[in-house]
């Protein structure tokens, strides 16, 4: 698991610097609207820089178990139905982001014969967040469940 905070950090570092671009390109935004200048590109750039933060910051946010979630019924379940409970919540996202990364594909190679109006790179680019968020959900999604296996193994160890 050395070798997934490695990769952990190396997401959110890529998650870090494509908001701060963002973040600039907004910037760069609002305040041509006040000179003659006019940045045409400045949206399309900054659509396709949130896509991807999210696509980097997703996976980060299931392993850490930041998701938004309402867990009041299921803190009142007993703590071995909240693991299965859990674990299957980890299979369901599975499932999706192999269906998510497969589509993705198809969408993918779709975008080949287009351009993005103002950037003028091929959709591929921007397209290919797609499969690229359903590999890393994929990746994750099972890490988690391999963290909250180890969490119980070394909790039966402590007993």
């Amino acid at each position: 698991m050395k070798m997934m905070k490695k990769v952990d950090t190396l997401l959110a570092y890529v998650s870090i610097a494509l908001f701060l671009s963002l973040l600039l390109i907004v910037v760069i935004q609002i305040v041509s609207r006040y000179f003659p200048i006019d940045f045409i590109w400045t949206e399309e750039l900054s659509r396709y820089l949130f896509v991807y933060s999210m696509v980097t910051a997703a996976p980060l946010a299931l392993r850490k178990q930041e998701f938004i979630r309402i867990d009041m019924l299921i803190l009142a379940l007993p703590e071995k139905v909240q693991k299965i409970y859990e674990g299957m919540i980890a299979l369901v996202i599975l499932v999706f982001s192999i269906v998510l990364f497969i589509y993705g594909i198809h969408l993918t190679q779709l975008g080949a014969d287009f351009y993005a109006p103002t950037l003028g790179i091929p959709m591929t680019y921007a397209y290919s967040a797609v499969p690229l968020l359903g590999l890393l959900l994929m990746i994750y999604s099972v890490v988690y469940v391999i963290d909250r296996y180890q969490a119980t193994v070394d909790e039966k160890g402590d007993d």
